[in-house]
């Protein structure tokens, strides 16, 4: 407890020793303020994201994300139309509780399976293997859940936010699914089991690397807003 705090007071000082952060320092002593994710949503990726994003009209945006929180709210409250996927029963609650009434949503809890037979070589960075990092220690497939995007006619959805488990089969099936123009958010894009398997599945997309200060955390990160070729 007492290293988080001390870290949280010094983070602001390495943002001032980057100029392009420094405009971010209110902005994320705000994110840690108890309750706050619900009270001003925001999706937990780099701020200059974030700063991308709130530029955009949203409205009637279909948007499709893996792993729920304040991003489901930000997006509900920009005015998309939202399929959100999350893995963890205890968090898929606690979100629920703070949707609006009426929202436009379809919000799905779609639990990780047994995997059976085990994987003799698991690899988290292998899309067909739809494990996640956790792996072998949670045992867990997360097939069901990477392929809910499935029913989605290719070209269909204006944005994917991939920020949830095994993310590069999320990854794959979800790349044919965002129209020309559209945006496949990638988060934590600096993760070097994220990409190396999987990234032939951008070859029609640009991608827009951001990195910097997140919320929430005394973290720097890197979010990749890949944007598909017209």
């Amino acid at each position: 407890m007492l290293r988080t705090a001390l870290r949280h007071l010094r983070f602001p000082t390495l943002m001032l020793a980057q100029p392009g952060q420094r405009r971010y320092i209110l902005p994320w002593i705000a994110s840690l303020i108890p309750g706050a994710g619900w009270r001003s949503p925001r999706p937990w990726l780099v701020f200059d994201a974030i700063a991308y994003l709130n530029r955009l009209d949203l409205t009637n945006w279909r948007i499709f994300e893996y792993g729920s929180g304040s991003s489901t709210l930000y997006w509900l409250q920009r005015g998309a139309t939202l399929i959100s996927v999350e893995h963890d029963r205890a968090w898929y609650q606690m979100v629920r509780a703070h949707l609006p009434a009426h929202a436009r949503i379809e919000y799905r809890l779609v639990p990780p399976e047994p995997l059976m037979p085990a994987l003799a070589d698991p690899d988290p960075s292998d899309p067909h293997a739809y494990i996640s990092s956790h792996y072998p220690q949670d045992g867990s497939s997360y097939q069901r859940y990477a392929t809910q995007i499935d029913a989605c006619a290719d070209a269909s959805l204006d944005l994917v936010l991939i920020d949830g488990r095994a993310r590069p089969a999320c990854l794959m099936h979800a790349a044919p699914k965002v129209r020309p123009g559209g945006m496949l958010i990638l988060d934590n894009s600096d993760r070097p089991r994220y990409l190396p398997a999987a990234q032939v599945f951008l070859r029609d997309y640009q991608p827009l690397v951001l990195c910097g200060a997140i919320p929430f955390l005394a973290a720097f990160s890197q979010t990749t807003i890949n944007i598909r070729n017209p």
